[in-house]
């Protein structure tokens, strides 16, 4: 059972406690989990490295320069099969059902990243939503790059290729969930997003 407390009194946090306590007990629940947001002005909760950030990039300062030629869409591999290999290997993180949609051509593009012939990483499926306000948002993607290909900037190469994407198909912006001081988070930090805050839970 999951209660999402909005504000930061703790008094909030407290009521929010037992209300999430009490909800699972009357509905059979095993755990009992409370999820609310801290802002910028909190980072000492952050300390250990424990919780969610939330960032924001803008699209606002035009688009980048073009991605380099390492840089190929799904659907422009000379042999799309190849991008199974990397699916596969990448399963935990969510490729290998990625792919499967991909096959059955229900999402949008994904880029990937070639290293000596080699799908090395990849990043999508790429699409914008409006929002309530009409804008466009650019939503959040699978990305991963394999083990052995860490280290070298195919990440970069990837997130800066997305960003690309998304200011030539008019995206506004993007909000992202980052762990703290986890390579996303400091690869978001490095391209200047913006922090909007914190996501913290935790059993009650």
């Amino acid at each position: 059972m999951k209660v999402h407390v909005y504000g930061t009194a703790t008094e909030g946090l407290s009521a929010g406690a037992d209300l999430a306590r009490k909800l699972a007990a009357a509905h059979g629940g095993r755990k009992a989990r409370i999820v609310w947001f801290l802002g910028q002005g909190k980072p000492d909760a952050y300390a250990h490295g424990v919780g969610t950030r939330v960032q924001l990039k803008e699209f606002t300062d035009g688009p980048r320069a073009e991605p380099n030629a390492r840089m190929v869409e799904y659907k422009q591999l000379d042999v799309p099969e190849r991008f199974a290999d990397f699916a596969v290997q990448m399963a935990d993180d969510g490729f290998a059902f990625l792919y499967e949609q991909m096959r059955a051509g229900t999402v949008g593009s994904v880029l990937t990243v070639l290293d000596q012939g080699t799908v090395a990483g990849a990043i999508g499926p790429m699409e914008t939503m409006s929002d309530a306000a009409g804008r466009a948002r650019l939503l959040p993607q699978y990305c991963g790059v394999l083990p052995q290909y860490r280290g070298v900037g195919h990440g970069r190469a990837l997130w800066r290729a997305a960003m690309h994407w998304g200011h030539q198909h008019g995206a506004a912006y993007q909000l992202l969930q980052t762990e703290v001081r986890g390579a996303s988070d400091r690869l978001c930090t490095a391209e200047g997003l913006t922090s909007l805050g914190f996501v913290n839970q935790r059993d009650v």
